[in-house]
Parts: C-alpha cells; sequence; structure tokens
C-alpha cells in the first residue's frame, strides 16, 4: 500500500494585521476521482484527523466519470465521515459537472446524500465563516466544458466569475476553490486571496527541472502544474491530485494531501 505524501503551506492573512494572532489549518482535497491512487480513503480520513485540521476544502473531482459510467461511493464515504468531524466545503470539477450533464438524478441523489451529512456544497456561490475567529469568504466556482477540453477551449475573464459568483468580499481572506489552474491571473484579478485548484494532476509524470510532464486537457507542460503561484498580493496553490482516471498512472507523483496554514 502507497504512502499519501502531505504538502504543507503557510498563506499570510492582510485581514488579521492587529489582531490577536491565530491560525487556521485546511485540508485542501483535489482528485480524488473516488479513490486514492495505490492508498485508500480509511488512510486519507486518518491523515486528515492526525494534521488536526480545521476544515476540509475540495477544489474539484472527487469523483469519476468516464466513458459512460461514473463512481461515487469512496467519495461519499470521503466527505461524509469528514463532515462528522469538521466544516467540509467543495466546489465541483468537470468530473461532476459532466456526471451532473448526463445523469442528473444519480447526481441529484449523490448531493443528496452530502446534504444530509452536512457537507457544504458551492456552486458558482460564496459562504461567510469565522474559524478560531478568524473571518473567511469561502467561493466555490464552476465553469462549463468549454473551459477545460482544448477542443472546446474559451478564454475566461473577471466579468464572467462576476456573473458566475458576484463581486469578492473585501473585508475578509477570500478563499476561491476552482479546479481549473491555468486562469490563475484572471482570478487573481477577480480579488481572491487565495485560489485552491487540482485538474492536472501534478503533470502525471513528474521529471527533475521540467516538473509535470501533461495534464488531462491534454497540454505538454502545463504552467500551473503544482505548488505554489504568485500574482501580486494573490496565491494559488495547485495540488497534484489524489487520484487518477483512465490511465492508472502517476510517475514520481504520489497522492498528495494539502495542509494549508492561514495565519493572522
Amino acid at each position: 500500500m502507497g504512502t499519501i505524501r502531505l504538502a504543507h503551506y503557510q498563506v499570510p492573512n492582510r485581514y488579521g494585521a492587529g489582531k490577536t494572532p491565530c491560525s487556521v489549518r485546511f485540508a485542501v482535497l483535489a482528485d480524488l476521482h473516488n479513490n486514492v491512487y495505490r492508498s485508500d480513503v480509511s488512510r486519507l480520513i486518518r491523515a486528515v484527523k492526525k494534521e488536526k485540521c480545521d476544515a476540509v476544502l475540495s477544489a474539484g473531482d472527487l469523483v469519476l466519470m468516464k466513458h459512460g459510467h461514473f463512481e461515487t461511493d469512496q467519495a461519499l464515504r470521503l466527505v461524509c465521515t469528514l463532515a462528522g468531524m469538521m466544516p467540509v466545503y467543495i466546489s465541483n470539477g468537470n468530473h461532476e459537472a459532466r456526471m451532473e450533464r448526463l445523469y442528473g438524478e444519480q447526481y441529484r441523489s449523490y448531493e443528496q446524500v452530502m446534504e444530509k451529512a452536512g457537507v457544504i456544497r458551492l456552486h458558482n456561490s460564496s459562504v461567510e465563516a469565522v474559524i478560531n475567529g478568524m473571518e473567511f469568504a469561502i467561493t466555490g466556482l464552476e465553469l462549463d466544458r468549454r473551459y477545460f477540453r482544448n477542443r472546446y477551449h474559451k478564454d475566461l475573464y473577471v466579468p464572467e466569475i462576476r456573473k458566475r459568483v458576484g463581486k469578492r468580499r473585501k473585508d475578509r481572506f477570500q478563499i476561491l476553490l476552482a479546479h481549473h489552474p491555468k486562469y490563475f491571473p484572471v482570478y487573481a484579478q477577480w480579488g481572491a486571496d487565495l485560489t485552491l485548484s487540482g485538474h492536472l494532476h501534478g503533470g502525471i509524470v513528474r521529471l527533475p527541472v521540467l516538473g509535470g510532464v501533461i495534464s488531462p486537457d491534454p497540454e505538454l507542460l502545463p504552467h500551473y502544474d503544482h505548488g505554489l503561484y504568485q500574482e501580486g498580493g494573490a496565491k494559488m496553490i495547485v495540488s497534484a491530485g489524489l487520484g487518477s482516471h483512465s490511465v492508472n498512472l502517476r510517475i514520481n507523483n504520489p497522492a498528495e494531501l494539502v495542509i494549508v496554514d492561514v495565519q493572522a
């Protein structure tokens, strides 16, 4: 059984300046695809508990929706179990969007199970949260397939984000859950203090110096393949993801659980 790599990041909260110092720890999930690569959901749940997280944020693609079938059982087990321990906020990725489009009734059943468990679902919407005395606005941005596949490609601009989710909150730390990282400059222009993304699976194959080799889109040597990026004062963390799909392969690229400490 393989291990789950932990990736820790620290992000300052400028809205906490002059206030009582505090920290909020988030576990960030991305690209589970209903199965932890070379590991399992039980081990992932234990890892989140061991890190003593205050809340969970999911940047999309918890489920697998490919080649005419979908899988949700392990995704539901994960988020429903964690929701019994701490707040869980999720936004959809392209796999959930495809499932909703093609299998609407089953998708609604999937959402109903999460709703019953207390999972907070952000479908082009925002919530305000106070965690450890720190104030957040958490927004889930969903984009349609034109923004993912090269053959459907469409550029993204700030007015489109505002049309989908409205304006950012200016009085608190703004987190944006946006599955595809390629639009980071636009997320920063919209006003996200911290964007959390995935989708690229760390480039699937990771090589020294080059980094990630190919994205699921597909695209060679994707720019925002993994790690921490910055545009002015805005930051984005791209998870290498927890699972795989279609080709069950990750080289030099184990399943990754991202831990983010937002510090005032």
